[in-house]
């Protein structure tokens, strides 16, 4: 059994080291959340709030027969997610309020102690992670003024961003050119492209990986060498 595998076993036992876990893990669940709504989730978001809760039903429902511990949890809330999808659809369908729990279409029936548990848990675990605000939201918000100019979103990088560790290797590459040669950066700022000549110089780097990637390299670059602390986190765990 994995370390992490091990850990999440660990927290069941006890409150505090279950908190502790979930922090430890934030930014993976989310990227898992991310990764399903195929945008950046931040902690505003009503998304991160399901994610946060099914890692707890993650945590809770683990045992070693179910394999590799994140592996299972991206995969809980990935499910939930899509379930609470599937019920905001239904609800401006049918212009009917239900509890935010009601995610296997119980309109409007009691919830169940474990949703209850589950709801209990994931205040507690928004309460302490993010007391004083979400500058996440204020990182996104800045970033997108930034990439407005070069005609798309940060919410367009999910379907350009890399996908195999191959090309995740070498668009670490191309960022770290923008890191230490700002002078490349600058040139892309004015430019409003990337700057392809220099680029294909780098090891591993082609013209067909620049363009296939090109949204998300300009918004990793920006986001690179601007003062974004909590997105760079997310760009560097790609």
């Amino acid at each position: 059994m994995d370390h992490i595998s091990a850990l999440a076993i660990a927290s069941k036992a006890d409150e505090d080291s279950f908190y502790k876990f979930a922090r430890e893990n934030h930014r993976f669940i989310i990227k898992s959340a991310s990764r399903t709504c195929r945008r950046f989730v931040s902690e505003s978001d009503d998304e991160w709030s399901v994610a946060l809760i099914a890692f707890y039903e993650a945590v809770r429902e683990y045992n070693e027969d179910k394999g590799n511990f994140k592996s299972f949890a991206n995969m809980v809330i990935s499910r939930r997610l899509k379930d609470y999808f599937d019920s905001q659809a239904a609800y401006r369908a049918n212009e009917v309020s239900a509890s935010p729990f009601s995610f296997d279409g119980r309109l409007d029936e009691d919830p169940t102690p474990l949703e209850t548990e589950v709801a209990d848990v994931g205040r507690r675990l928004e309460s302490t992670h993010n007391p004083e605000g979400t500058p996440v939201k204020d990182e996104i918000n800045e970033i997108e003024k930034r990439l407005a100019p070069y005609g798309f979103t940060l919410f367009d990088i999910g379907n350009c961003s890399p996908k195999s560790n191959k090309t995740k290797v070498a668009c670490r590459k191309v960022i770290n050119e923008f890191r230490v040669k700002h002078i490349l950066f600058e040139q892309m700022v004015r430019k409003r492209n990337l700057p392809f000549a220099e680029l294909i110089k780098t090891d591993g780097v082609t013209k067909k990986l620049l363009e296939r990637h090109r949204k998300y390299l300009i918004a990793a670059a920006e986001i690179a060498c601007g003062d974004f602390p909590n997105l760079k986190e997310y760009i560097d765990n790609l």
